[in-house]
């Protein structure tokens, strides 16, 4: 079997990263409440592929030990609480810090891919690592003199990470095993209506929004879920959990950027300072063999 292409490797997930750099901008966008936003967003997805999948998806499902069902299943939960957490924490911090922070799961995930896989990461890695961390320690120091509640948008933002770190250790351990669209199909499924459960637990409503808000939901569904979240996958197969989620820091700059461009928030020295950094790291430790 022919190895896949590094440069295929980084070009869909520099593809992903700019679809997931809109999501932070959708979800401002949207008029409604947290839980409906993830909730369609992921259901969205896993609609748009289910008729590709569903019977693929069936039979590698019945396929699998069960061991490897519980943790298929495991993958699922910690994408839905990912987007409970991080999406709640952009009502109480601005984009740019609650990007960077639920961006910070390569700590979690390299020392995860260690201790659970065995996957070493190198020198390299763990350098590039540290230049994102500074850099995003400054722009979420920058955040808490002008945001009113900052600090638990940061402590939901810094909750997303470690979740994701989860289905990033989860996937690596599947993306061998199963192929992606089947893999995908059940994740985003499975998160969808666990999100719209706690929606209707919680008394968020799920009807009665806009059609600017519909059309953002299957915008966010096509985007940051269907290319963004398929692509970190597909890249889960090739590299390391650590290595993954390094590269996902780029989704902040972009989001650094959109921000600025279309919600108005400040570009100021520190956060461009802040997005070098970030960017720095990620080629440091993402792109290099990691020695």
């Amino acid at each position: 079997m022919n190895e896949t292409p590094r440069v295929w490797i980084y070009g869909a997930l520099a593809a992903g990263i700019v679809a997931l750099g809109w999501s932070a901008i959708l979800i401002r966008l949207a008029d409604a409440p947290p839980l409906a936003i993830a909730a369609y967003r992921m259901l969205g997805g896993a609609a748009l592929i289910l008729p590709f999948t569903a019977k693929n998806a069936l039979a590698v499902w019945r396929a699998l030990p069960a061991r490897q069902r519980a943790l298929w299943v495991a993958s699922g939960l910690f994408l839905t609480l990912h987007f409970a957490l991080w999406i709640e924490s952009l009502r109480h911090t601005s984009v740019a810090s609650s990007v960077v922070l639920v961006t910070t799961n390569p700590i979690f995930a390299g020392l995860g891919g260690w201790l659970i896989m065995g996957e070493r990461e190198g020198r390299d890695f763990w350098a590039g690592v540290g230049c994102t961390v500074v850099g995003g320690a400054l722009l979420a120091w920058s955040d808490v003199w002008t945001w009113e509640g900052s600090a638990l948008g940061n402590a939901l933002a810094l909750g997303g990470a470690v979740m994701a770190s989860g289905y990033l250790l989860c996937g690596r351990r599947l993306r061998g095993h199963l192929p992606l669209g089947p893999y995908v199909t059940l994740c985003y499924g499975l998160s969808g209506v666990l999100l719209a459960l706690a929606a209707w637990t919680t008394r968020q409503p799920l009807t009665g929004f806009s059609g600017a808000t519909w059309a953002l939901f299957a915008v966010m569904a096509v985007g940051p879920t269907l290319i963004g979240h398929t692509a970190v996958n597909f890249a889960l197969a090739h590299l390391p959990p650590g290595k993954v989620a390094l590269t996902i820091v780029g989704e902040p700059v972009v989001a650094i950027f959109l921000a600025w461009w279309l919600l108005a928030e400040p570009l100021t020295e520190i956060r461009a300072v802040s997005g070098v950094l970030m960017l720095t790291g990620i080629i440091w430790g993402a792109c290099r063999p990691g020695r």
